[in-house]
């Protein structure tokens, strides 16, 4: 049973008319502590308007975007964010849009990038992984959210051979920080070649037993081993114990584009998964909140 439906790092509709973003940024050859410190402290006060909107519109699901820090996550720059000058500022900022969602009951998640590979045999690439998460977890920490803030990422590759890849990962995820181990989930992928639902609660799950396995329903139209329902199953079971219920992904494929492409809006029923578990889907639709505006209609006609 669907309990929220909730979209991912920007509102279209405060972006188009009151320019209220998260993730705004500088070039990499423009960087200064100064300009990052601009781009957080703007960045971190139009947080509270989007949560703000959210609960008017009865959105109680939201992904933050990962560009509140500006290059935070550089393997050359790594600055700290008490190197800010109004650093204290931007964490008041963020601490009082994260009491907002709390008393709200809405449920924040974040999805850090591609490049997030714990399982990559490159040490450079696992290295700068490991910032990449610190900076989530922390915006964890602002905000005031526990383990219930989901960070979700991929496995990053199969590189040849997925049981070697599983152990690595699985070597990095046991030294990880409790706060981030205890975040973490992992989603299965959108290539036939790539990491399907079984695949991780076959190989990554075993390793890692205390991990959450997210299931992005249209990945698993391009790399499935096992159909939708059991995908399902495995996913839900990992979730077992935890503090949040389970959470899924969403989109279609855009027309005229690669199939694994997202659309703009979604204009499918998004399937039914269990009749007796709760959980919360995503939309990844490119359209963001209005996308979930137009389906919650579609659905109520």
């Amino acid at each position: 049973m669907i309990r929220h439906l909730g979209y991912a790092c920007k509102n279209m509709s405060l972006a188009e008319t009151a320019k209220v973003l998260t993730d705004r940024t500088c070039r990499m050859d423009k960087f200064s502590i100064a300009r990052a410190n601009e781009l957080a402290l703007k960045n971190s006060e139009d947080l509270l308007p989007i949560l703000q909107w959210n609960v008017k519109n009865s959105i109680q699901f939201f992904r933050i975007g990962s560009g509140i820090f500006p290059f935070i996550d550089h393997s050359d720059l790594q600055y700290k964010v008490t190197d800010l000058p109004d650093a204290v500022t931007i964490q008041n900022n963020l601490r009082t849009a994260g009491a907002f969602a709390k008393q709200s009951g809405m449920r924040l998640s974040c999805h850090p990038g591609p490049y997030t590979c714990l399982g990559s045999p490159n040490q450079q690439t696992v290295e700068k992984s490991l910032l990449g998460l610190k900076m989530h977890s922390d915006l964890a920490d602002f905000l005031g959210y526990g383990e219930e803030f989901a960070i979700n990422i991929h496995i990053g590759g199969v590189y040849e051979n997925k049981e070697e890849t599983a152990k690595r990962f699985a070597t990095q995820y046991a030294e990880l920080p409790t706060a981030i181990r205890e975040r973490l989930t992992i989603e299965n992928d959108d290539k036939a070649s790539m990491w399907s639902m079984s695949d991780l609660f076959e190989l990554i799950v075993p390793l890692c037993p205390a991990i959450k396995l997210v299931l992005d329903i249209h990945h698993h139209r391009f790399c499935q081993r096992e159909s939708l329902q059991e995908a399902a199953r495995m996913s839900f079971r990992t979730w077992s114990g935890f503090s949040e219920i389970p959470k899924v992904h969403y989109s279609e494929s855009r027309p005229d584009a690669r199939p694994q492409a997202h659309s703009d809006y979604i204009t499918e029923t998004i399937p039914a998964l269990s009749d007796l578990v709760e959980y919360d889907i995503m939309v990844e639709a490119k359209s963001k909140e209005l996308a979930v505006l137009e389906y919650r209609k579609t659905q109520t006609k």
